[in-house]
């Protein structure tokens, strides 16, 4: 799949330029009816801590996404003693308005212009974006599974075929392994198993198939960013499949010669569902080598990645989102991300305790000060 062939099929709707020129909202965590208008550059949002300011960039990212940036229930997010919470945003250019609204009992809905849209992913493409916050240091420090979701989300976010590829890969997986729990107890004809199989092949090859050049372009860039804050130290991403397994034919089989013991585990052993990435920075693993600043230097370089493979692969950037990005960086270090954070375009909303951390920054960027879920220009 060459870059070409991605950008035929990226969601993105390909505006001048993606930016959030206002929100509102209206009980949302723990704001109540708020007006905020926006820099299409640098925005600022400064303030102690537990007073919302993480809350604001998860309602910009509710908007670009139509999920909670720190994941959880939706219900979670409406105030307390509220039943909804809303988040309407205004998209820069075009005027387009983007509705968000969860419930304390019920569906979430998402509406565009005013008219509700069938699903939540739907709203993706519209605002493309890329966050960081303290939940994505599991992409270093976390779980494989943890890497497979940050590769999901951002992947589902730039490419349909992706996203139905890993629909029809979870729903064959979620039925095999019924099967298998099943055929502990008693017989089950492999006619069944191959029924279920047979998805599995073509979409997991299509997963992979996505994933492994996606973490090549990934870990080329996020290489040369890590370089700049990390003083030069190296920083290498590489995918590791389960089993070498990279066509239909070679997973179909690898789930047949596996049925017998997965029979005996009751769950499917084999399959993109079990890769990984390998992060490993001046040649150890970073999970388990790497101090606080370097596994967060880590994350950041590979968000910044992440943004700039989306802007030479579809010639647009996305909004970038930073939450309490300078914790656990050191001097030099915070001096070089705000460096490599001046040399890009487009429009960034960065969290901090107060404006002074952001250096140079705050000289070219719309401030705001958040105190008790209340925000003022500053």
């Amino acid at each position: 799949m060459t870059n070409e062939g991605f950008q035929k099929e990226s969601r993105w709707e390909n505006p001048a330029r993606y930016s959030l020129a206002e929100i509102r909202l209206t009980d949302f965590r723990n704001y109540g009816p708020s007006h905020l208008e926006f820099d299409p550059g640098l925005n600022l949002i400064a303030g102690a801590n537990a007073q919302g300011k993480t809350n604001l960039l998860e309602a910009v990212s509710l908007v670009s996404t139509g999920r909670l940036l720190r994941g959880g229930r939706d219900a979670h997010a409406v105030r307390h003693g509220c039943e909804t919470a809303t988040v309407e945003g205004t998209l820069g250019g075009s005027g387009t308005t983007v509705t968000v609204e969860l419930k304390k009992a019920g569906r979430k809905r998402v509406a565009l212009n005013g008219a509700s849209l069938p699903r939540a992913s739907d709203l993706l493409g519209r605002l493309p974006s890329v966050s960081f916050s303290a939940a994505d240091l599991a992409v270093v420090t976390g779980e494989p599974a943890d890497r497979r979701q940050f590769l999901d989300w951002e992947l589902a976010q730039l490419y349909p075929a992706y996203l139905q590829a890993l629909a029809v890969y979870k729903r064959a997986l979620e039925q095999r392994n019924v099967l298998l729990r099943q055929a502990q107890e008693r017989a089950v004809p492999d006619e069944l198993f191959e029924a279920w199989e047979e998805r599995m092949g073509p979409s997991g090859a299509t997963l992979r198939a996505f994933r492994t050049e996606w973490v090549e372009s990934l870990g080329r860039w996020a290489k040369e960013a890590h370089a700049v804050m990390g003083g030069g130290e190296d920083l290498v991403l590489e995918y590791v499949p389960k089993e070498d397994a990279s066509d239909a034919d070679a997973m179909l089989d690898a789930l047949a010669a596996s049925r017998r013991a997965d029979v005996q585990r009751g769950s499917t052993t084999v399959g993109p569902h079990r890769d990984d990435v390998a992060v490993t920075v001046g040649g150890t693993e970073a999970r388990l080598f790497g101090s606080q600043g370097q596994q967060r230097t880590a994350v950041i370089a590979v968000k910044l990645a992440v943004l700039t493979c989306a802007e030479e692969t579809f010639g647009q950037t996305p909004v970038l989102l930073l939450d309490d990005v300078f914790s656990d960086l050191d001097e030099t270090r915070r001096a070089r991300l705000i460096g490599l954070t001046l040399d890009r375009g487009g429009q960034v909303f960065l969290t901090c305790t107060e404006v002074a951390q952001a250096g140079v920054l705050a000289d070219r960027a719309t401030a705001f000060r958040v105190e008790s879920g209340e925000v003022r220009p500053q």
